[in-house]
């Protein structure tokens, strides 16, 4: 389990307590604790703030695409390539894989689903995308800060 603790205004994360209390008594602590034992709050408690910080680590574009996305529930892929100014499915590609691999770092699953149908069961594929159900309203609050 990781924690993170505020040291000197800084938000750290360590995988256990004993890794803080060696941070801290490496830092001049004199008896090696957690002064504030307080601020310690384990990661995967808060998967807000994990949405959050992947949201801010996301380019402009990719934070559009996504707000667009949450903001518009099902929206089909042309739409998409008019809100992100691609015209390239490579180029959208890139966007979503992006936004894929920022939550994979944050060990969070992709806010982002895709829905594949064929129009007249053998017609050519049509692409939607929209905002997971278990995710709608974490995705809306990381927007919003």
């Amino acid at each position: 389990m990781a924690y993170t603790i505020k040291y000197q205004g800084y938000d750290v994360t360590c995988d256990t307590v004993a890794d803080l209390q060696a941070l801290v008594s490496q830092n001049g602590n004199d008896n090696g604790k957690v002064a504030k034992e307080s601020h310690i709050k384990p990661t995967h408690e808060e998967p807000p703030t994990a949405l959050a910080d992947v949201v801010g680590r996301l380019r402009k574009e990719q934070r559009d695409l996504l707000r667009h996305i949450a903001s518009n529930g099902t929206v089909p892929r042309d739409r998409l390539f008019q809100v992100a100014g691609v015209s390239d499915p490579r180029e959208f590609a890139g966007l979503l894989i992006g936004i894929s691999k920022t939550c994979t770092w944050a060990k969070i699953e992709s806010p982002i689903e895709k829905i594949t149908a064929r129009a007249n069961g053998n017609g050519p594929r049509e692409y939607h995308y929209k905002i997971r159900d278990d995710m709608k309203a974490d995705v809306k609050a990381a927007l919003s800060q």
